[in-house]
């Protein structure tokens, strides 16, 4: 579990994994970001293998550009996570609370990459985000990046068909979204 003291400092990064060496399987690629440790330790707040649109997803933590390059460039591809990636802009606000992606753990997610019109950033966030909103059932948590994407979301359940259900019904009637790319996994499995 990740110290809530860096959930919301530093520079925030989410990794794709798209492939992975020869001779090595997802699972063995995210065993070994994970054997990198949490903050304050270490870099890796999650990191878990999905099913979707890429292989694997983490959250990653530096305190500079400079670091989150390195670990990129180096630990990462060391330890076969060959990715796109993202930096975190900025999180939803849920009240009083922010609610970034992966600062916690829940039953089953989905990690969903949401695309959206220009100038609309800012309301899809606030709908996704809205506690009597089409997603006030799953809402886990929402990041705005730098990337191929706009919005990083992030739905919790119980169950794959509860998440499921939110990510072909009410998340694609929010106005402003062009296109979403989903990616699930159990997080259960990761728990410490």
């Amino acid at each position: 579990m990740v110290d809530d003291d860096f959930d919301y400092t530093g520079l925030h990064a989410f990794v794709f994994i798209d492939s992975v060496d020869p001779g090595k399987n997802i699972r063995e690629v995210i065993d070994a970001l994970r054997e990198l440790g949490p903050p304050p330790d270490g870099p890796v707040s999650f990191a878990s293998e999905m099913v979707g649109g890429y292989l694997g997803f983490a959250h990653v933590r530096t305190e500079t550009l400079a670091e989150l390059q390195d670990l990129i460039a180096g630990e990462l591809w060391r330890r076969g996570a060959h990715c796109a990636h993202c930096v975190e802009a900025g999180v939803a606000h849920v009240g009083a609370r922010l609610k970034g992606v992966k600062r916690s753990t829940p039953e089953v997610i989905a990690i969903v990459r949401v695309r959206t019109n220009p100038g609309a950033l800012g309301d899809v966030l606030e709908a996704m985000a809205d506690e009597g909103g089409p997603l006030r059932e799953t809402f886990k948590g929402a990041s705005v990046i730098f990337g191929d994407f706009d919005i990083l979301l992030q739905l919790g359940a119980d169950s794959f068909e509860a998440v499921a259900a939110d990510v072909y019904g009410p998340l694609q009637r929010i106005d402003g979204i062009v296109s979403t790319d989903t990616a699930f996994t159990d997080a259960r499995r990761y728990r410490d």
